[in-house]
């Protein structure tokens, strides 16, 4: 499915912490596609795995949906170096976040290139911070939304031993429509102030 309809969370009630809740963003490398230099020029392409930590809780989203576990447990697996960065102090509880989110990122929708663990981060840092995941952590999805862009990504994915398969209940999610929803859903009790700085490049197809 790709977007869930915004009358099913009119209002979404923010659950408040009297003391901030610390948020740290968990990177960990994929892979680099090595024909990076001819499709970008000198940028490089990495993909990424990401995910939140709010609190002592790791939350992720994948092929079973969103997961909460202990902090990077779904990176260690993947054994490579995890970069674990600082984004700021939340005072709304991840209820909130629970409570609106999943319905968005079901299990069965994941896809590789339109709708990731990133574009949960994406959506996560938003609900909590009012900040959007960098763009560095998102190259790869973007240019998978660009016709000739996006042939040469296939073929220097076929390149590593990457076989990619669209997802069909994925490729209509757009994340700055989910960006759109929590703005209107949280009833603007967040501090505003930020908004002119919000918006970013979608992560879609």
């Amino acid at each position: 499915m790709g977007n869930s309809p915004a009358s099913a969370h009119s209002w979404l009630p923010m659950v408040l912490q009297v003391d901030g809740i610390p948020v740290r963003l968990a990177a960990t490398v994929l892979f680099h596609v090595p024909t990076a230099s001819k499709i970008r020029g000198s940028e490089p392409l990495d993909a990424y795995h990401t995910s939140v930590v709010i609190g002592e809780v790791e939350y992720s989203f994948g092929g079973d949906g969103v997961r909460a576990t202990r902090p990077v447990m779904t990176h260690s697996a993947l054994q490579k170096p995890t970069d674990v960065h600082d984004l700021g102090m939340t005072r709304i509880h991840p209820h909130s976040m629970l409570g609106f989110l999943p319905s968005f990122f079901e299990a069965g929708t994941y896809d590789l290139l339109c709708k990731n663990c990133n574009s949960f981060s994406d959506c996560v840092i938003y609900l909590l911070l009012g900040q959007r995941l960098e763009d560095r952590f998102k190259r790869l999805e973007k240019m998978a939304r660009h016709g000739q862009k996006r042939f040469k990504l296939m073929s220097a994915l076929k390149m590593i031993g990457m076989k990619y398969s669209a997802n069909p209940k994925s490729q209509s999610f757009e994340v700055n429509h989910i960006i759109d929803l929590i703005d209107q859903v949280t009833g603007n009790q967040q501090d505003m102030s930020w908004q002119d700085e919000r918006r970013c490049a979608a992560c879609c197809c």
